[in-house]
């Protein structure tokens, strides 16, 4: 039933001995192939570049990629249907919705065609992970009816079991609980905030789920939720990077050093306001090209989230390009009244004090002043801490604004997800 995926899985896992020039020339050519194909048989795309003035010449040469026009979801909201391109089977197209946390939400279609399941054996394999182990998922996707039947029948006799993201609750843990003692599963794959309210409640009660690996996505994880699900399900974390829009972008190995781009499927690069690509270490937009989606085509597709690239080789011995794991959403700005921006920086103020705060979250107000919320995990350590931080951010700032910090008992998330940062002013 999978032949394709497999076959895919196969040259997966060969180019992750390929060396940085053989990657490299993958890269240029998969991206050469996706803008032209988007040139094609886009209409937006069509548009888009011959108004940037791009001739089909000048897109089919890869030199030319990271000059081409940047894609934001406002663009794709206003184009619509027009994105799809002509020559590709309407069979194919997968509809898919971004959650719209932090605006409307973009309906976007995935491609039925793409390797999507090789991605993830991949991925899975760096952890010691086998496609076929029992797994649980806290995910807001949830199946049902003949869906659920489908499902269980293509993947028997693993068993998969999910939380609902969006209705995490004493008792739909219990039941989560309950489920995980029966099925023992290897593998907790989680939106943070939901792990990170199962594990919190794990803690309260004394309590632990032994596992293999956890694997967490949709939100930036913090230094202290990473201590807290280690303790809670006495496994390693791996950060990775996935969306609605583009699954399985990034992924961190054994080494967490990073999160390792799956290049050879995606391309990402990290630029500034104007598109153009960064040096490696420096802050910037993400921007991601998926060449396996001929569907709708999204090129130079600009996240809304803000990382860095790592430069040098990783310990483990992939090849494939590392970023840092994202630092929160281009969105995510601080503003002072002598009218400074600050949009990086922000989320690494208990870095050095894991241990002592779990979770944490900047909310400025109207009048520009700023409320540090914080969960404290150490009491002992947590007043130090909280001061180092105040004044880590303090010279962010220039001390134009007023701090208060204040402990919370948990930072409010939507659907699974949770802003760094929550502005009340207006733009």
């Amino acid at each position: 039933m999978m032949r394709p995926d497999l076959q895919a899985f196969r040259q997966m896992r060969e180019r992750e001995t390929a060396s940085l020039e053989q990657l490299s020339d993958i890269v240029a050519t998969a991206s050469a192939r996706i803008a032209l194909h988007a040139f094609d048989n886009s209409p937006f795309y069509r548009e888009l570049y011959s108004g940037a003035g791009f001739s089909r010449d000048d897109v089919v040469d890869a030199a030319n990629f990271s000059q081409l026009p940047v894609v934001t979801k406002d663009l794709l909201r206003s184009a619509g249907d027009a994105v799809l391109a002509q020559n590709v089977a309407p069979a194919r197209a997968l509809s898919s919705q971004t959650g719209g946390s932090t605006g409307a939400p973009l309906h976007i279609r995935n491609d039925a065609a793409a390797p999507t399941a090789a991605m993830w054996w991949r991925i899975y394999r760096w952890w010691g992970i086998h496609p076929a182990d029992d797994m649980a998922f806290i995910y807001r996707r949830v199946r049902q009816g003949k869906e659920a039947l489908l499902y269980a029948a293509q993947w028997w006799p693993s068993r998969h079991f999910l939380l609902d993201a969006r209705a995490v609750t004493e008792e739909s843990i219990q039941s989560f609980i309950a489920q995980w003692q029966r099925v023992e599963p290897r593998l907790l794959v989680a939106y943070v905030e939901g792990a990170t309210a199962v594990a919190a409640h794990l803690e309260r009660t004394n309590r632990t789920l032994a596992t293999t690996a956890v694997s967490v996505t949709a939100a930036m994880l913090q230094p202290g939720q990473r201590e807290l699900l280690e303790r809670a399900f006495g496994a390693p974390v791996f950060d990775t990077y996935r969306s609605a829009e583009i699954p399985w972008i990034a992924a961190e190995c054994s080494a967490h050093q990073g999160l390792h781009v799956a290049a050879d499927q995606r391309r990402v690069e990290i630029v500034d306001a104007t598109g153009h690509p960064l040096a490696d270490g420096v802050e910037g937009s993400v921007v991601v090209t998926d060449f396996s989606n001929e569907v709708f085509p999204l090129v130079r597709y600009e996240m809304g989230d803000r990382s860095r690239t790592i430069e040098g080789a990783c310990a483990c011995g992939l090849a494939f390009p590392r970023i840092d794991p994202v630092q929160g959403r281009v969105a995510d700005i601080i503003r002072t009244p002598s009218g400074k921006q600050i949009t990086g920086g922000l989320s690494g103020l208990f870095l050095e004090s894991p241990g002592a705060i779990r979770q944490m979250q900047i909310v400025q107000h109207a009048d520009l002043s700023i409320t540090l919320r914080y969960v404290v995990a150490n009491p002992d350590a947590s007043g130090e801490a909280v001061a180092l931080a105040v004044d880590k951010l303090r010279r962010i700032l220039g001390a134009e604004v007023p701090i208060t910090p204040v402990a919370v008992e948990s930072i409010e998330s939507a659907a699974g997800k949770a802003r760094l940062v929550i502005s009340e002013v207006r733009s």
